[in-house]
């Protein structure tokens, strides 16, 4: 994130100062929105994570890395909309339930997750394989003393 601030703040710099070696008024008052202009320019493509709240709806979950204490960050899918990497504060339920859904969705299993108007976020996966019961141990015909 620091390189990205050095790197915004240069560009700002030689801007201001194309700006004041050009004198003109114009170029001046117009400032403010490119240097707000070329911070989006500039964050967007990075690959970093949003740093704000998906909007309300039912995601597909591509990837999660939950870090303890620090943040969960997930790969969200909706619909035809392209991934997008979000960081989202790290709670120990929310942690634990994303947690969950992955266990239980398996290797190749999709864990969908569900973020609500107020921010609330619930994961799901589908429910656990159930094999067939347990077989209960044969005893033998005849036994040898």
């Amino acid at each position: 994130m620091t390189l990205l601030a050095s790197v915004w703040l240069l560009l700002s710099v030689v801007m201001c100062s194309f700006a004041w070696i050009a004198g003109k008024r114009l170029a001046a008052l117009s400032l403010p929105l490119a240097v707000a202009l070329a911070a989006l320019a500039i964050y967007v493509p990075t690959g970093l994570p949003r740093f704000t709240q998906p909007p309300a709806g039912k995601y597909t979950v591509l990837g999660a890395d939950i870090q303890v204490d620090i943040a969960i960050f997930v790969l969200l899918k909706s619909g035809d909309m392209p991934p997008t990497y979000y960081k989202l504060p790290y709670t120990a339920g929310q942690a634990n339930a994303l947690q969950e859904a992955k266990d239980s969705a398996g290797e190749n299993g999709q864990v969908t997750a569900t973020i609500g108007e107020d921010g609330g976020t619930s994961y799901d996966g589908p429910p656990p394989v159930q094999g067939e019961p347990p077989k209960q141990a044969e005893q033998p015909a005849v036994q040898i003393p």
